[in-house]
Order: C-alpha cells, then sequence, then structure tokens
C-alpha cells in the first residue's frame, strides 16, 4: 500500500501562527484573549496530524532504521533552537534575576526541559500554571515541548503497527482510538481530582495528539470531496471560542475541547482542498503569505516569547516602550533562531547523510555540553549576577556555614538545651538567626518548616491542607523534647499588602486591610492557638512566639537594581508608615496578650521595634536588607535581631535553669 507524501501545506502554516500569536497574547496580557493560552491545544492536534503524514512517508519495512531515522530528524527539527535558547535564558537569567527563594524551581524546570521532562517538575512542584509566581519562570513554557516529545517516543511505535498491521490484523485500527478514549476520560476525572498532573502530563493529554493523528488515519487512503473544506468555517469559529472561554473551564477537560474539534475541522477542511485550483476563502487565509512565514516561525517563537517577557517584565516592566519593543524583538530573534539555527542545521547535508546512530550520539554529546555549561551558570549565579543581591550573606537567611566562627555565650543554664524552631516559611526565613544562636548557647537546633502552612498565625483558622504537617511538628516535638526545652514557632502574623487594593491611596488602602478581619476570624485563630499552646504546655517546654513584623508592598529583592527600580510591581515602595503597621497588627498583640495571661510559658518577642524608627519601618537598612521581599527577613536582618533573641534567650535560661533536664546520654550537643 502506498501512502501520500508529505505536501507541504501552507493553511496548516498558517494554523501555527494562529496558536503562536494567541498564546502570546494571553501571556502579555490576559485580559485581552483569556483562553489564548489553549493556542498550546492546537499545536497539539496539528502536531498529531503532521508527525503521522510524516511517519507515513517513510520506508516502513525495518523497523529500526525507520524509528532511527525518525528520531533524527525530531533531533535535527528541535534540538538545536531549543538548546540556544535555554543556555541564553540560563546565562540571562543569571545576570539578572537574583536568586529568590522560588528561583530553585526554576533552575530545576530549566535543568528538566534539557532533557524533556518540564512538565514532570512543574508537575511535581507547589503551585499550577496560573497560580502567582509562575509568570516569572522563565521555563515555564517548556512542558509543552515535555509533552510532545514524550508523545514522539510513544508513538512512532503505535504508528509503525498500524502501518503494517492495519489490514492483516484489523484491530490494531483499534489502538489508537482506544488509547485516545481512554486519555479523555482520564482527563476527565483527573482535571477534578489531580488538576496540575492533568494539566501538565502526557497521560491527560494523549487525546489532543491523538486527535490530530486519527484524523490522518483517516484520509491516509481516501481523498476527501472538496466540499468538506465548507468545515473551516466552524471549525475556526469553535477555535474562536476555545480562546475567548477556555479559561472559564477547567483545563484540559472539557477547557480544551473546542479548540482541538475545531483544529480537526480546520485541518480536515484544508486536507480536502489539497489539488483544488480555488480553495475555500478561509482557507486561503490562512495561506497569507504573512501568516505563514509566522507559521514557519511559530517553533522558534514560541521558544522566544516566554523567556523574553519573563525578562522585561523582572527588568523595565510591561510598560511604555517595553510594550511596543516586545514584538519587535521577538520577531528578530525567532527570525535569527529559524534562519540561522533551525533551518541550516535541519537542512545541512552532514545531518543528511551521516548514519541516524551517529547524529544521535553527536546530538547526546550536545545535549551533555549544554547541560554541563547550564548547571556552571547555575553553579555561578552569585559570580555572575549584576544584581545587588548576588551577596548572599546578606540577602539570604541561610543557615551559618560552619567554617564561620560564631563567639559562644557562657550560659551553663541554656547548654545542652533543644531548641525547636517550626512554622511557615518563616520559620526558615529565621535560618541565620538560630543556626549562630544555637552555636553561641551549644543547643542542639531543630527546624521544621513548610511554606504557607502557619502555627499560631493569629489571624484566622489554619488551613485544612496543612494540618497533617502540624499535627507531624507538634508530634514530633512531643517525641523528642525534655523539660526547659524551647519552641520558637514562627510564621506570617500579619496581612499580606502585595494584593491589596491601593487605587484610593495608602490610608484607604490599609483601612480596607483593617476591615477585611471578622470576629469569627480571631474567635477561630484563638481556638487553633490554644490547641497548639495546651500541648505544649503540657511537656513544660518554653514557647516563644514572634510578634507581627512589618510586612511591604513591593519585595525588596526586586527593586533594589538601577535595572528593575522603575518596575510597576516596586511603585509601593520599601518603606511603610510605623503607625499604620500598629494598626494593622493591634488585634493580634490583644490576643498574644490574652494566650500569656492563660500559658505562663508562652514569652512574645517583639522584633519591630528593632526593625522600625518611630515613623516608619524599611525593608532597607541603608545599603543592607532587612528583609528579602515583602515579608521574609534578609541575612542581614537575622543578624540585626540576633542581640535581641540572645537577650531572650538568657532571660529564659535563668528563670529556668532549674526545670531544664539534662541531655540523655549519648546525645550530642549543639547543631545536628
Amino acid at each position: 500500500m502506498s501512502y501520500p507524501k508529505p505536501r507541504h501545506d501552507n493553511a496548516i502554516d498558517g494554523m501555527r501562527a494562529i496558536a503562536v500569536l494567541a498564546v502570546v497574547i494571553f501571556h502579555v496580557d490576559a485580559s485581552l484573549l483569556p483562553g489564548g493560552f489553549s493556542g498550546v491545544d492546537l499545536f497539539f492536534v496539528v502536531s498529531g496530524f503532521v508527525i503521522s503524514q510524516s511517519l507515513a512517508s517513510r520506508p516502513h519495512a525495518h523497523a529500526v532504521p525507520y524509528l532511527l531515522d525518525f528520531y533524527r530528524r525530531r533531533v535535527l527539527r528541535l534540538l538545536p533552537a531549543l538548546l540556544l535558547v535555554l543556555l541564553f535564558t540560563f546565562l540571562l537569567s543569571a545576570l539578572l534575576m537574583p536568586r529568590a527563594w522560588r528561583n530553585e524551581q526554576f533552575d530545576q524546570t530549566g535543568l528538566g526541559a534539557l532533557f524533556g521532562v518540564a512538565n514532570f517538575v512543574l508537575a511535581w512542584q507547589q503551585g499550577d500554571y496560573f497560580s502567582p509566581g509562575a509568570d516569572l519562570n522563565p521555563f515555564l513554557h517548556t512542558w509543552t515541548l515535555g509533552v510532545e516529545e514524550q508523545f514522539y517516543l510513544l508513538f512512532p511505535l503505535l504508528f509503525l503497527a498500524w502501518l503494517r498491521a492495519r489490514q492483516s490484523r484489523p484491530w490494531v485500527n483499534a489502538i489508537l482510538p482506544l488509547l485516545a478514549l481512554a486519555s479523555l476520560l482520564l482527563a476527565a476525572w483527573q482535571t477534578k481530582a489531580a488538576p496540575i498532573s492533568a494539566f501538565y502530563l502526557l497521560p491527560a493529554r494523549l487525546w489532543e495528539l491523538a486527535a490530530g493523528a486519527l484524523l490522518y488515519q483517516c484520509i491516509a487512503t481516501r481523498t476527501l470531496a472538496p466540499h468538506w473544506q465548507g468545515w473551516a468555517v466552524p471549525g475556526l469559529l469553535l477555535v474562536v471560542v476555545g480562546f475567548l472561554f477556555a479559561g472559564d473551564q477547567p483545563v484540559p477537560f472539557p477547557g480544551a475541547i473546542a479548540t482541538v474539534v475545531g483544529t480537526v475541522m480546520l485541518l480536515g477542511a484544508a486536507a480536502s482542498a489539497n489539488g483544488t485550483p480555488r480553495p475555500h476563502v478561509l482557507l486561503r487565509g490562512l495561506q497569507w503569505a504573512p501568516l505563514v512565514y509566522l507559521g514557519r516561525l511559530s517553533y522558534s517563537l514560541y521558544l522566544w516569547h516566554w523567556p523574553l517577557l519573563v525578562l522585561l517584565r523582572w527588568t523595565y516592566g510591561m510598560q511604555g516602550i517595553a510594550l511596543w519593543a516586545y514584538p519587535v524583538m521577538l520577531l528578530a530573534l525567532a527570525s535569527a533562531s529559524y534562519h540561522w539555527v533551525e533551518r541550516p542545521l535541519r537542512n545541512a547535508r552532514a545531518g543528511r547523510r551521516w548514519h541516524p546512530g551517529k547524529l544521535l550520539l553527536c546530538a547526546m554529546a550536545g545535549l551533555g555540553v549544554s547541560t554541563a555549561g547550564a548547571w556552571t551558570i547555575l553553579q555561578y549565579t552569585d559570580s555572575l549576577s549584576l544584581s545587588a543581591t548576588r551577596d548572599g550573606y546578606a540577602w539570604r537567611a541561610q543557615r551559618q556555614p560552619a567554617w564561620m566562627p560564631v563567639e559562644p555565650i557562657d550560659a551553663p543554664a541554656l547548654a545542652g538545651r533543644r531548641l525547636f524552631v517550626a512554622g511557615d516559611s518563616h520559620a526558615a526565613a529565621y535560618r541565620n538567626m538560630v543556626t549562630i544562636a544555637a552555636r553561641q548557647f551549644d543547643l542542639e537546633l531543630h527546624i521544621e518548616e513548610r511554606g504557607g502552612c502557619s502555627i499560631v498565625n493569629l489571624l484566622r483558622a489554619s488551613s485544612v491542607d496543612c494540618a497533617p504537617y502540624v499535627g507531624r511538628v507538634l508530634q514530633k516535638i512531643e517525641d523528642e523534647a525534655r523539660p526547659g526545652d524551647i519552641v520558637l514557632l514562627a510564621s506570617l502574623r500579619m496581612q499580606e499588602l502585595r494584593d491589596a487594593d491601593w487605587s484610593r491611596g495608602e490610608a484607604a488602602g490599609f483601612a480596607a486591610l483593617r476591615g477585611e478581619r471578622s470576629a469569627a476570624d480571631t474567635a477561630a485563630a484563638e481556638r487553633d492557638a490554644d490547641a497548639v499552646l495546651q500541648r505544649l504546655q503540657a511537656l513544660n517546654v518554653q514557647v516563644i512566639i514572634d510578634a507581627p513584623m512589618p510586612v511591604f508592598r513591593s519585595a525588596a529583592y526586586r527593586c533594589s537594581d538601577a535595572f528593575n527600580r522603575m518596575n510597576p510591581a516596586c511603585a509601593g515602595g520599601l518603606s511603610v508608615p510605623r503607625a499604620e503597621m500598629e494598626a494593622l497588627r493591634a488585634p493580634q498583640l490583644a490576643m498574644l496578650q490574652r494566650l500569656s495571661a492563660r500559658y505562663p510559658a508562652l514569652h512574645v518577642w517583639d522584633p519591630m521595634p528593632l526593625l522600625c524608627t518611630p515613623q516608619r519601618c524599611a525593608a532597607m537598612d541603608g545599603d543592607q536588607p532587612l528583609f528579602f521581599d515583602q515579608d521574609h527577613l534578609s541575612g542581614h536582618g537575622n543578624r540585626t535581631l540576633l542581640p535581641d533573641f540572645d537577650r531572650l534567650l538568657l532571660e529564659i535560661g535563668e528563670r529556668t535553669a532549674d526545670v531544664a533536664a539534662p541531655p540523655a546520654a549519648g546525645v550530642p550537643l549543639g547543631t545536628p
């Protein structure tokens, strides 16, 4: 049986252009095209169709050469431009983006993209595609490449089986439809049960790629009548519906259905127009030369659009001239990548003459070199960085390095005790201070932290999702604490300012924040606090709760360099009125006063006077940061608070000298 040779269809290039433009518009401003992200669904369907067309055109008598030739062509098509963009992004990110608390996730995504598993990395991280902070991950867009690359590992084997046995073993024809149906059913279930996995991973996306492949299998051996071109109009309407309304639906099911069905109809209409002297007017529109050119650039456009957008957002911000410069810069980078990297390497004689195995070995070597380059950039980010935040000791609240000397404090009443530090990410933000204190007083240090899971937050009831973590921490303390040991419960105990409405001015914004608190919230917070403190009181341990500290509208690490101070994200400034902070935390302080009256072993530690002047609270202490972001302490901030924390520990030691139990035999002292 013969199969149609692949014919370059300009209408398919037009579809690719529509897809990439929709994605770019959505990423620049989602309000302009709320479902524009479903352009990737259009890409998936087109990929399934085009890959099937390509596979069907190759000799398939021998499986191994057939598969090696397929992977040779995929490597030449995808890998060179991908490696270029990834290395460029690693380097520019190191130069301009400081190591924020989320940057490890960004780096993991980039390394995953090198190996085609960025979608797995993102699925395993906290937060989804639309969560706050995701818009600053310069590698976020590579999840789609991971889905396609994983599809390419599986699909050629299925398609080869179909090519060889579709007539002799009719049941083979049912394999892909059954897999597509299973994937669609999984997407319907997983979108609710595990939405992040459904969004990022191949099993719940396979049906989209399979839709294009099934369309090709349907038309491979028959000629569609020209009247099928009429499907172009409803097909395009469905794609537009997807672009406008997919954002209102769970994704991928049912949010991607309109785009997938519309794309299948467009592809069918384009296939039926082959050989006709005058295609449907809409198909002629898809073949418009500028649209076709953008379609041919679509891979490079997609690769470059997101890291370029993230870097602009991080530095100057998407405002003013940047809004006009962005499309020009994007088109220039994509054109250069296409004409100087994609096409020359894809069409190189060596790539065609070499045995596929030899080419794949060279590709693996190039991948290894690129990975080594990316890893080197990550290891030397602080040396490469142009940001003031490259001074990690000042900016990041890291554990005090073991090699760095610490002056011991003679306090026999504290030596040998255990210091438990527990809470949300603000517990981790005390790492530097508590590791120094533990070495000063010869304390045994234990730190437990989980972002977003506060313990005694004084604001509202604890999250149900955090209950297992809180229970595990308290159980650990109950199992390991001795009478006289010290527990520091550190958490965010102020309302965040970053998402408040400041359009009516600062005073109105703070007034609105104060009005958000309800009596029910306060009662629930106090019940949670009682539940925790009752368990700790039974252990005869000393409990420290840090009083609410200042919070800021802008992040210090985002707004401390000449290339980002003008960013709209910094408009809120790095200082707030002290009076507003005091008013915002007054209910929490009142609750702490009530708790202190009920629990004699509770010590309230208030760092606010050390971090603020009588008039204002500032994130910066001259040119040194007190805070890393809107609410987490910096390394310098830790060391600013250390003397007062030492004072409190000494007071506790003196008051409880007759309570502390001696360390158990064989238990080492000091920081583990």
